[in-house]
């Protein structure tokens, strides 16, 4: 079950969260609500019996926590690089409207930001990084699957955003990023070096807002 599991629930996962983000007109709330219950509350429920390892935060060593710092700045810093690169390639009037459409407003945003720096962060990590490898075990595919779910997932926040180009660019970059914070976790086997990484690549992404919503 573990492995059919494995496959088959992210794949449902994100189409409905796809169709979620792009056909039905809700707000924010009820987009991470919807996220909360099929990446956090179903898991939690269904595999509460493996006690989650992953999240043992004290097995990780210093070592592990070394490197994810220097890779979430230097992660950071790409973000931020590659925005002020590929800006013209972007529609930055799109973002900005699909933003505030979506209920993020610049009263909202800091409070926005918080949660996704912290508990958006969180809920991935347990996802993507510590339940689906899990689930395969020792498998090869803990290392293909679990970073093209991922990749995929964010789909359903970037497709209106860029052009095709871009965007299988981003894709790309997610599915790499996402094997490097795996593979980040692999000695210490929990998800708090990743998270840290992933808290980092947020806070790029939200330095970005913070201009799209205030200064463009």
């Amino acid at each position: 079950m573990q492995k059919w599991f494995g496959v088959v629930f992210p794949i449902l996962s994100i189409l409905l969260l796809l169709w979620i983000e792009q056909s039905v007109g809700v707000t924010y709330e009820v987009k991470t609500v919807a996220k909360v219950m099929l990446f956090l509350a179903i898991p939690l429920i269904l595999f509460r019996a493996t006690k989650f390892p992953f999240l043992r935060f004290r097995k990780a060593d210093r070592k592990s926590m070394r490197l994810a710092f220097i890779l979430g700045i230097s992660i950071m810093a790409l973000i931020i690089g590659a925005y002020l690169l590929l800006q013209q390639f972007i529609d930055i009037a799109s973002v900005r409207d699909d933003l505030l459409q979506s209920g993020i407003t610049p009263a909202v945003f800091p409070f926005t930001a918080l949660y996704i720096l912290i508990g958006n962060s969180v809920i991935e990590e347990f996802f993507f990084r510590g339940l689906l490898p899990n689930l395969f075990g020792q498998s090869k595919m803990r290392f293909i699957l679990p970073p093209f779910f991922f990749a995929i997932y964010h789909i359903a926040i970037f497709l209106p955003w860029f052009t095709l180009p871009i965007l299988l660019l981003a894709v790309g970059g997610l599915w790499a990023g996402g094997l490097i914070f795996q593979l980040v976790n692999e000695k210490c086997r929990t998800i708090l070096p990743s998270w840290i990484i992933h808290m980092f690549a947020d806070l790029g992404i939200l330095f970005i807002g913070v201009y799209v919503l205030y200064f463009y």
